[in-house]
């Protein structure tokens, strides 16, 4: 797995319900649906989470820079 510096991420909001009944399991840090670094949760609010994190694609881009 890719794994990314904390430096590299920022703050990504998911809907707590949504993201807990869309995976079977959760351990950070994971690669997400192909799409989402997760590297560690930073903030959980009533409905919210907040997980340290990059897009996939985002770092797609930049290595081919």
């Amino acid at each position: 797995m890719i794994k990314f510096k904390d430096s590299d991420c920022y703050p990504i909001m998911f809907d707590l319900f949504g993201l807990i009944a869309m995976s079977d399991k959760l351990t950070f840090p994971m690669v997400w649906h192909e799409k989402y670094y997760l590297k560690k949760v930073i903030q959980i609010d009533k409905d919210s989470i907040f997980i340290l994190g990059r897009s996939l694609a985002e770092a797609d881009n930049e290595a081919r820079r």
